[in-house]
């Protein structure tokens, strides 16, 4: 009798034991989560939801309640459903303000007397089906290709979640606060390599409204962009003492043939390069701007134009054409050593050796504008650095991939190279940057 109850009693144990520690009576209910922006929707756009489980999910069950209506929207029961299952909820055309859903959902647990886990999430959603309220204020009239513009907009939502500009569906400008709430401004590029150009003010909300206006620029090319191609002879004395030091000083591996060393500079190095570049003259770090002033750029007093701006550039090695590239700036010419200007007061942002464009400064002047000044022999600033305007900040030189002393003279337009011409021409910069920033006060204003 004694034995019969000790067994009886293993055999309870192990039973307990084997319901306690089995997964297939796993004690833990569904996960069920719910992906929107603020528990805001718009009705239109489907409400994604994930439901997650180790045992896998038994069933699950959506319901709408909007005031004293309630909407059966899905609903499911199969032993099959697997660990995960994505809804895409489409939520039913209603007219309150706020919207609750309940979600349901129970696993293949056998536990709870071979019942399952059972879990539910209730979340009540506002409703906002209106597009922010989007309009141009003011714009430059014309941008060429490779140069720059000049947008002032509106924007408005209580719950706007982005805005900006965004040109050939691309490139993406990002918009300052201005003057007052709900008013931004921002510098605008056509990128040199793209032959065409339109720009629109994308906004959209935390509910997923976006609307999408046109900005009427009219453009022009001549006299803004040069698509002059260039043939240039490289020589066994510009690659063993130029191009295999640069990329030396880039710690990169050198090719044994002359071709390759010459490709693997003006490709790979000027990509990475570029790169950089990019990423340093990307931002715009301004949380609010009251009003826009520059004067024109001019680094070099006295200096003689060598190279413009989006010229093609052929290169030969005896006779054949081995690389090419686009110049992203222009080239300018005095004497050897001679001082470089800071036209315009800005902060330096850095202040390094740059591959092909050797010992290169870069100054950032407000609302995403950048100039860069490469190929210096000496900096006189350092990064970190405020400048004035007529500060002497480097000398030039002949560093990087460059056949002899001159200064390279960029400007970029948050990461875009553009026309430095533009920038050189009071005439343009007051016309085109300063009247339609600063002149769109009076209609803010008003």
């Amino acid at each position: 009798m004694k034995k019969t109850f000790m067994l009886l009693i293993v055999v309870i144990a192990g039973i307990a034991g084997f319901v306690f520690f089995s997964p297939i009576f796993e004690k833990e209910p569904p996960i069920i989560n719910v992906y929107s922006n603020g528990f805001i929707t718009n009705l239109r756009n489907p409400l994604k939801v994930e439901i997650k489980d180790n045992s896998g999910v038994k069933e699950y069950s959506v319901i709408a309640i909007a005031g004293k209506k309630v909407f059966d929207i899905k609903k499911s029961k199969n032993n099959a459903l697997g660990k995960e299952v994505n809804l895409e909820v489409k939520l039913p055309n209603v007219t309150e303000k706020e919207i609750k859903l309940i979600i349901r959902a129970v696993d293949n647990s056998k536990w709870h007397f071979f019942a399952g886990n059972e879990a539910e999430k209730e979340i009540v959603l506002k409703i906002d089906t209106v597009a922010p309220d989007a309009q141009i204020i003011k714009n430059s009239y014309a941008v060429g290709r490779g140069g720059s513009g000049a947008v002032v907009v509106k924007v408005s939502d209580d719950n706007l979640e982005d805005k900006y500009i965004i040109v050939n569906n691309k490139y993406k400008f990002k918009l300052t606060p201005f003057v007052k709430d709900n008013y931004y401004a921002a510098l605008i590029a056509w990128p040199v390599a793209e032959n065409k150009f339109s720009a629109d003010l994308i906004a959209t909300d935390k509910a997923g409204n976006r609307v999408r206006v046109h900005i009427p620029f009219y453009w022009k090319t001549k006299g803004i962009y040069n698509s002059k191609n260039v043939k240039i002879n490289i020589t066994d004395k510009f690659i063993n003492n130029i191009a295999k030091r640069v990329l030396e000083r880039m710690g990169m591996p050198i090719p044994n043939d002359p071709v390759s060393v010459f490709k693997e500079v003006n490709e790979k190095v000027r990509k990475i390069c570029e790169d950089r570049i990019y990423n340093y003259t990307k931002d715009v770090y301004e949380n609010k701007i009251d009003s826009f002033s520059v004067s024109r750029f001019n680094p070099l007093p006295g200096s003689a134009k060598r190279a413009d701006f989006g010229e093609i550039r052929h290169y030969y090695y005896k006779g054949s054409e081995i690389s090419k590239a686009v110049h992203k700036g222009i080239d300018l010419a005095k004497i050897k050593r001679a001082k470089i200007y800071s036209s315009n007061f800005g902060r330096v942002i850095a202040s390094e050796y740059i591959g092909i464009y050797g010992n290169t400064l870069i100054i950032y002047h407000k609302l995403g504008l950048y100039t860069l000044y490469g190929h210096t022999s000496e900096f006189r600033v350092k990064k970190g650095d405020i400048v004035k305007k007529g500060k002497v900040v480097a000398r030039t030189g002949a560093t990087g991939a460059v056949f002899g002393d001159h200064l390279h003279f960029g400007v970029y337009v948050q990461g875009i190279p553009v026309q430095p011409i533009e920038w050189m021409d009071s005439r343009w910069i007051k016309i085109n940057i300063i009247n339609v920033i600063n002149g769109s006060k009076k209609v803010i204003n008003k």
